[in-house]
């Protein structure tokens, strides 16, 4: 875990239980988030009887490495039908959606999602083009918050052309930024289409 941030499927079907009494309130079914400001707003819950409710974040008093514990057993409030499919959810609307800039071009899928647990519960999209890319280390990290639109169909996500220039290879690159600055006279290789270059950056 790096700085308390974990996949979603790390969250999905853990148990949710009230502080204040211990009753088990049901499971984690999805996250709700806010696809543009790039946070996480809550949980949805699946009881027992298939009842779906929603536990906003300021709700949660801690998640465990067992457990989610709600604040008490009025922290969850049932949702009204509909809710689920109208509000995005990061596994069921968000995961392999195409992330598009606004010059037009297609920078890949959101392959998996992660959460900071503590606040602010910033999201974080791991984008590639396929399984292969990753094993390529063609996959790239970008806060969720750099997004500027989501389609109505929820099929892609709008972000600005400068966005790889934020990008991380890694988790660990993204969320401490000193790993991103070269060290002085670090070798840095660029290319153009003509041929290739060395280039010593201070």
């Amino acid at each position: 875990m790096i700085n308390n941030i974990v996949s979603i499927d790390d969250l999905i079907g853990k148990t949710v239980l009230s502080r204040t009494t211990g009753n088990k309130l049901g499971e984690v079914y999805d996250l709700y988030i806010d696809p543009v400001e790039g946070l996480l707003v809550g949980l949805t819950i699946q009881a027992s009887d298939n009842v779906f409710s929603g536990l906003e974040y300021k709700g949660i008093h801690s998640f465990g490495k067992d457990a989610v514990m709600a604040n008490d057993d009025d922290s969850v409030v049932a949702l009204k039908d509909g809710w689920l499919e109208n509000h995005s959810h990061a596994k069921k609307h968000l995961k392999g959606i195409k992330i598009v800039t606004d010059g037009g071009n297609l920078l890949g899928q959101v392959a998996n999602i992660f959460v900071r647990l503590t606040p602010p519960p910033v999201i974080i999209y791991e984008v590639r083009e396929s399984v292969l890319d990753k094993l390529l280390g063609r996959n790239f990290f970008i806060y969720a918050s750099n997004s500027s639109a989501l389609s109505n169909n929820a099929e892609r996500i709008v972000v600005p052309n400068d966005t790889l220039n934020s990008a991380a290879s890694s988790l660990t690159n993204l969320v401490t930024p000193q790993a991103n600055v070269p060290n002085q006279n670090e070798i840095v290789i660029d290319s153009n289409d003509n041929e290739k270059e060395t280039i010593v950056r201070p």
